[in-house]
């Protein structure tokens, strides 16, 4: 095949996708299955073996991602129903001031979009900033754009499924990619605020049904009483654990503890422990409460499904890629062209990302379109999963779920949400990517 006809095929399978998503409003997953047959036929796969491949590239992700991302949904159900979110945000709040309260709601979501989706982190903060931006006189669509920080860590920090499918396909381990996902998130953080900041000033109605009842005073699993370090240890637990076991492999390789971090700190035993954690520590009567046992982790499966096969099936995607030898005369036109290898994942994963509205598709694609290519561009595993990980984060607009669920909510306008949305994660996409760059370029990853 020649380089011309393997550029032709990638942008036709991409643009059917991007297509099918984004105006025939096709669920991922479906789009996903149709675009990997139509590149399978397009490179010339036998086509007796191309239920074979899409099955082995299916099960060989799935296997690497599916229990972590379900642990990672659990955790957010759990946090969530326990009241804890709205503990952490209330405690920094508090901490901040009334004067940098962009600042903590920012911090929160921050936070909070490591084991939670940024459109729960939405439905979950925006009653609280309504009574915050009625308080405390600055605009909602200040508090509506500095929300959107949970998208940066959701994009960059594992355990939810966009970064989680992007490290399983690089085969990068978590423990490097969790850190260094923190790192890169927090220039975005910064970006975010400052852009909020802008905004403080530009008032508009509030949304009336939440200035009665910004708090979920229904659930009866809730401590209103919890303190801060019991909300936000089950967050923090896991990322400390899997952390440990990176490191532990490093200082100590042969000891007695590394053999046990192996094992306590391998992200399905961090996340469990982690779930585990929030259950005894934030839940009452958890015994007995048959919610607990056996709704939450239904609400965990049902939530994870989705994430769980849009993941799976980049790695059918990938498997064609591989085959037909696709990525390795992409990758070397691209180095005869002299593009810094660094760029190609970055640029497919917020081309992805803009195209679909779906972060979590846009780091996914880019990771199964790229990982084939890294030897030839010369990009090591970590910077290009920083890479498309920044690029995902921007932007979001018309085409995005979480874009019109914040409008909603925030009683906005198209062009304030606009403003407000799509001006935020731009602004923190930006900052993230360079920020990658930077650290690509003096040699540190």
């Amino acid at each position: 095949m020649s380089s011309v006809y393997v550029f032709a095929v990638l942008i036709i399978s991409v643009g059917a996708l991007v297509y099918m998503v984004s105006k025939l409003k096709f669920h991922a997953v479906l789009a996903l299955y149709l675009a990997t047959l139509l590149l399978a036929l397009l490179v010339g796969t036998p086509i007796e073996k191309i239920p074979g491949m899409i099955n082995t590239g299916f099960g060989n992700t799935c296997k690497s991602v599916a229990l972590v991302i379900f642990l990672g949904s659990l955790l957010g159900i759990i946090l969530n129903k326990t009241g804890a979110i709205v503990k952490m945000t209330d405690c920094l709040v508090k901490w901040f001031g009334k004067k940098k309260v962009l600042w903590a709601i920012g911090t929160s979501c921050c936070i909070l979009g490591i084991p939670v989706f940024p459109d729960t982190v939405s439905l979950l903060v925006i009653p609280l900033c309504t009574n915050l931006a009625k308080k405390t006189g600055i605009s909602m669509m200040a508090f509506a754009s500095v929300i959107q920080i949970s998208i940066t860590t959701s994009s960059l920090v594992p355990p939810t499924p966009g970064p989680v499918a992007a490290a399983a396909a690089l085969g990068l381990p978590l423990g490097v990619a969790i850190p260094w996902g923190i790192i890169v998130a927090i220039p975005g953080l910064i970006a975010t605020v400052i852009y909020a900041s802008t905004l403080k000033d530009r008032q508009i109605p509030l949304n009336e049904a939440f200035l009665e009842n910004a708090e979920d005073g229904g659930n009866s699993t809730a401590d209103v009483s919890m303190s801060f370090a019991k909300a936000i240890t089950p967050v923090l637990l896991p990322v400390v654990l899997i952390v440990l076991q990176t490191v532990s492999k490093v200082v100590v390789p042969k000891s007695y503890f590394a053999k046990l971090m192996t094992f306590i700190g391998d992200p399905l035993s961090a996340l469990f422990i982690g779930c585990f954690a929030a259950v005894f520590m934030q839940a009452r009567g958890w015994m007995h409460n048959l919610d607990i046992r056996d709704k939450w982790i239904n609400a965990a499966v049902i939530d994870c499904a989705g994430p769980v096969f849009i993941t799976a099936l980049g790695g059918s995607l990938a498997a064609f890629i591989k085959s037909a030898g696709a990525a390795k005369i992409l990758a070397e036109s691209i180095v005869a062209a002299h593009v810094p290898g660094i760029f190609v994942p970055m640029l497919i994963g917020f081309m992805i990302r803009t195209a679909t509205g779906s972060n979590t598709l846009g780091v996914a694609t880019a990771a199964a379109l790229c990982e084939p290519m890294l030897d030839i561009l010369g990009v090591s595993k970590l910077a290009a999963f920083l890479a498309m990980c920044s690029g995902a984060v921007a932007f979001s607009h018309a085409n995005s779920s979480g874009f019109w669920l914040t409008c909603s909510l925030s009683k906005m306008n198209f062009n304030q949400g606009f403003r407000a949305i799509g001006g935020s994660t731009a602004v923190s996409g930006i900052a993230c990517s360079v920020f990658t760059l930077i650290l690509y370029f003096a040699g540190i990853i």
